[in-house]
């Protein structure tokens, strides 16, 4: 939906951009993604694994990991470059419809070359959602939502000499907005909605930078609450480094996706929901003379365990 996650709540693919995004868990929920090898790197691969849980009413714990793996190496230390991104989440809903949260993150970086290096920095994120217009057959909500990623400034030293200077982690902070409507004409026998839309905007700043500011928007509509399409668009503005007839000042694209859900708490006896997601984002080039590195794909499954509500 491109790339504009920061209003989303009740998924855990949301804590990277916003950690107050699980603050409405229902329960216990798994995700993994998986995105496979592309462009020149032939053996690397990209995965996402996270694992949450409802402790109480006023407490979600999510762990989470990103990682980027090369697949092999030519300096014969026998390790291939990578990144690992280890997130510990804490968020809660202190009150109806507002939601809070705070990473902690501990990155791992190998680029082979300098050995590798690591830093710790937290996130932190709010989320409030407005519900209205509720009826029998539609009701609507608005979600307000606003994160800061490496709001402790943190930084990396490559090297172990005294002339290694530290890097600046980036500073970014984000702003969205969402509208959703749900429309409630049930099928018939059975307990689904038979359509949801949702549409959202994002700006983004880094803090501590001249460049990459964006621009994001996206929609989902959701069939029978078993079919989702996506499609989205996305503005970035990035650093030209002085080369503005052979680098671009900023690069945009138009992304797009497919969801299947199996809503077995509503369909059955059993609190389960399972969803699979595909993502198309295209990788754009940032140079006129850069080869076209093709789509970015990620085939993403999520398994949710509902908690019974308490009467």
């Amino acid at each position: 939906m491109g790339k504009a996650y920061t209003s989303i709540d009740g998924d855990l693919a949301t804590v990277y951009f916003n950690p107050a995004g699980v603050g409405s868990l229902r329960g216990a929920e798994f995700i993994g993604s998986y995105t496979p090898p592309g462009y020149y790197a032939s053996e690397g691969y990209y995965t996402f694994f996270g694992a949450g849980v409802k402790a109480n009413d006023y407490l979600r714990i999510v762990v989470s990991q990103f990682q980027f793996n090369l697949g092999k190496t030519n300096t014969g230390r026998g390790t291939p470059a990578f990144a690992k991104h280890n997130a510990l989440t804490i968020a809660s809903e202190p009150v109806k419809n507002l939601y809070i949260g705070l990473n902690a993150n501990l990155l791992l970086y190998d680029p082979v070359i300098v050995g590798p290096e690591k830093s710790f920095y937290l996130d932190f994120g709010a989320i409030k959602k407005f519900e209205f217009r509720r009826n029998e057959s539609s009701r609507h909500a608005i979600n307000i939502g606003a994160s800061i990623s490496n709001f402790t400034m943190s930084v990396m030293t490559f090297g172990n000499s005294q002339f290694d200077l530290p890097v600046e982690l980036p500073v970014t902070a984000r702003v969205g907005l969402n509208y959703q409507v749900f429309f409630d004409k049930k099928l018939p026998d059975r307990k689904l909605e038979s359509l949801q839309f949702l549409i959202q905007g994002e700006y983004r700043n880094v803090v501590n930078s001249d460049y990459y500011s964006a621009y994001r928007a996206g929609a989902e509509v959701l069939l029978f609450e078993v079919f989702a399409l996506r499609a989205g668009y996305y503005k970035e503005e990035e650093n030209d480094h002085g080369f503005p007839y052979v680098n671009y000042d900023h690069i945009s694209a138009i992304t797009m996706g497919l969801g299947l859900q199996l809503p077995l708490y509503k369909l059955s006896e059993t609190p389960l929901n399972i969803r699979f997601d595909y993502t198309s984002l295209p990788q754009e080039s940032y140079s006129e003379s850069a080869m076209d590195f093709g789509n970015f794909t990620t085939y993403s499954l999520s398994v949710s365990w509902l908690f019974k509500e308490k009467s």
